[in-house]
Order: structure tokens, then C-alpha cells, then sequence
């Protein structure tokens, strides 16, 4: 779900937007599918920037992930998910982006109180290597809905009022990485998406 052309050209020149979707990115077959294709793989203890002590990170963040490359299998996902991001980037952002190598399957799970307290994925400090990419583009791929809780918020600069964004099923959720966000606490089920960073160039 996209437009190539607005009614109000100069409104969207001069709008940064927060967040943007894409619903319907994938059949309930789909996703269904994909979800039952990544169940297959062990999943590990997510980790976040600058510590990997398991302790310290369950303060800020519960959650199990496994990340995917492109392969015979994943190829078909990978292409649905480019298309997605290179039209709302086009038409949204048009942020300078090279791509990205993997997507990370995440599952949020009550009976750990999953959740990701407010965070950004810009990853300040962080080592790069001489390519100098930083992440650019965040997209957060909406798996299921049959949980409760695990809500998806940014924030907008009041962390007070935060922006709720409708985490429903099928929904590709985009948003520049250094916007601050959360996921809340699951309290029934699990909460299961796919997580892509994609890197470009220094933002200039």
C-alpha cells in the first residue's frame, strides 16, 4: 500500500515522517508459511549494542531470535521485502540505502515477559569497518496478532504521549532507524515478526 504521487507535492517535501506502513505485504498463507519455516531453526537470546551479558541485557530486552540469509527457501521472502522497502522509501524517505544481508526472525513470549524497552537502531559507536554503513531504514514485518500486549510505540519526542503504531497481521511497519521505539511487555502469547536494518552510506 503506496502512492508514487500526492495531490499536496509540497506537504510531502516538507514532511518527515515518523513511521509508515505497508499493509497486506503478505497472503495469511504467507505468513503463515514463514512463520512456520522459521520455527524450524534454534533460536538465541537476543543481545543488544555494547553488552552480550545475558543479565544486564534482560533489564532492557527479552526476546529469542534467529537470522536468516538469502537462500533457495528465503529468496521469495527476500523479494517481497525489497520491493516493500524500496517503494516506501522512494516515496517517503528517500533516505541513500545499499541494502541489508539478513532479516532476524523475533518472538517476543509472555512466560519470559518479553519486550524491548525504548531504544534506537542506529547503533551509535558502533565499528562499521571502512564501508562506513550505518542502518538507515528500519522495517518490522508483522507475523501474527493472536497475542495480547506487545505494543509497538515510538516516540516522537514527548516519551510521555508515545505514537502507538497497529501492530496488526501482515503489516510492514517502516521508520528511520535513529527514531526511539519499543516494544511492550507480551502478556499472553507470542509476539513474532521479521526485523530488517538496511544500511547505507553517512547520513550528510
Amino acid at each position: 500500500m503506496y502512492k508514487n504521487l500526492s495531490n499536496d507535492p509540497v506537504s510531502r517535501a516538507n514532511i518527515s515522517y515518523s513511521w509508515t506502513y505497508w499493509d497486506n505485504a503478505f497472503t495469511e498463507n504467507e505468513l503463515d508459511h514463514i512463520v512456520s519455516y522459521c520455527e524450524q531453526f534454534d533460536k538465541s537470546f537476543a543481545t543488544t549494542f555494547g553488552s552480550k551479558d545475558e543479565e544486564e541485557i534482560r533489564k532492557h530486552r527479552v526476546s529469542d531470535v534467529h537470522f536468516f540469509e538469502r537462500n533457495n527457501e528465503t529468496s521469495w521472502m527476500f523479494e517481497r521485502i525489497n520491493h516493500i522497502i524500496e517503494q516506501m522509501n522512494e516515496t517517503y524517505y528517500n533516505f541513500d540505502l545499499n541494502g541489508y544481508k539478513s532479516f532476524q526472525y523475533t518472538t517476543y513470549d509472555a512466560t519470559k515477559k518479553g519486550r524491548y524497552d525504548w531504544h534506537t537502531d542506529l547503533g551509535f559507536d558502533m565499528d562499521h569497518g571502512e564501508s562506513s554503513m550505518v542502518r538507515k531504514l528500519s522495517m518490522t514485518l508483522c507475523l501474527n496478532d493472536d497475542y495480547e500486549g506487545g505494543e509497538f510505540y515510538i516516540n516522537k519526542g514527548k516519551q510521555e504521549e508515545p505514537q502507538l503504531c497497529q501492530s496488526k497481521k501482515g503489516r510492514a511497519i517502516l521508520f528511520p532507524s535513529f527514531m526511539i521505539h519499543r516494544v511492550a511487555p507480551v502478556t499472553k502469547g507470542i509476539r513474532r515478526s521479521i526485523v530488517v536494518w538496511v544500511v547505507g552510506p553517512k547520513f550528510r
